[in-house]
């Protein structure tokens, strides 16, 4: 199975390292996002169970790398809706999403109207850097998968949309991707933590990477990890329950850091 993955820092005090596989020494670390299980793009289901009757190929095309982006883009001008409610048993978070990440607010949005998300699982926790879920290896999930499709997303990375703590952001491959092509399902909350200068200029030197003062009084302040900034596309942000965040952050989990009471979601559109 392919992975998506996010990249940590080598060296920082700041973010605790967590290894899903062994690297060598002086190797940067990663931290690895299970990947969409792989399904045929034209696999057709003719008798959908009545758990995934909202997800019937004759509502939607199935999306794949030659349809997705101009079926997203149709999609997010018919859709303006752009705050979503997240439910755990950890309490609720609200969020929205960018106007100015079309592609990737039309997914997300259309994954939460269909009801993808509900009674999956927070597969990836890491205490002070990331909240990581939207694929599960569960049969519902499969189906569900290809009923939509697979695709990918073009990058819509912005400058002026950092990973600072509670942004929403997409995980993507890190092999044979050089356009930075997201995910579909599978998207990270950034939890993050205050950053002094020390912290920032190690950041900078192991990840060969300028960080502008502008950012480094945001990283400051709010915390977050502005390593992966350029690299995934950001799409929004938490604006009530930072502090539901933080409490998932520290939930303890497996060595895989799954945790190790499940952490299931639910998500809803907020209409305003």
């Amino acid at each position: 199975m392919k992975k998506y993955f996010l990249w940590n820092c080598a060296a920082l005090i700041a973010f605790p390292i967590l290894i899903l596989h062994a690297c060598n020494v002086g190797e940067p670390k990663r931290i690895l996002l299970e990947k969409d299980n792989e399904v045929a793009p034209d696999t057709l289901i003719t008798s959908p169970s009545d758990s995934t009757t909202t997800l019937s190929k004759r509502a939607f095309p199935i999306l794949k790398s030659d349809n997705a982006e101009a079926f997203l883009l149709e999609y997010f001008e018919k859709n303006p809706e752009r705050k979503i409610k997240l439910t755990t048993r950890m309490g609720v978070i609200k969020f929205r999403l960018f106007d100015d990440t079309p592609i990737h607010t039309a997914n997300f949005l259309m994954l939460v109207k269909r009801e993808y998300f509900n009674n999956t699982e927070f597969t990836r926790v890491l205490e002070k850097f990331v909240v990581q879920g939207g694929n599960n290896d569960k049969e519902e999930e499969d189906l569900k998968r290809i009923l939509i499709g697979r695709y990918e997303l073009p990058p819509e990375i912005k400058p002026e949309h950092l990973h600072k703590k509670g942004a929403l952001a997409m995980a993507r491959r890190y092999t044979d991707n050089p356009d930075k092509y997201s995910s579909a399902y599978n998207f990270y909350f950034v939890q993050g933590q205050p950053l002094n200068d020390p912290q920032l200029m190690a950041m900078e030197r192991d990840n060969e990477i300028i960080i502008p003062e502008w950012k480094r009084k945001v990283y400051r302040s709010v915390g977050g990890a502005p390593h992966l900034d350029g690299e995934h596309t950001v799409f929004g942000e938490i604006y009530e329950g930072l502090d539901v965040l933080e409490k998932m952050s520290l939930v303890k989990t497996d060595q895989s850091d799954w945790p190790l009471e499940p952490l299931v979601m639910e998500m809803e559109v907020i209409y305003e």
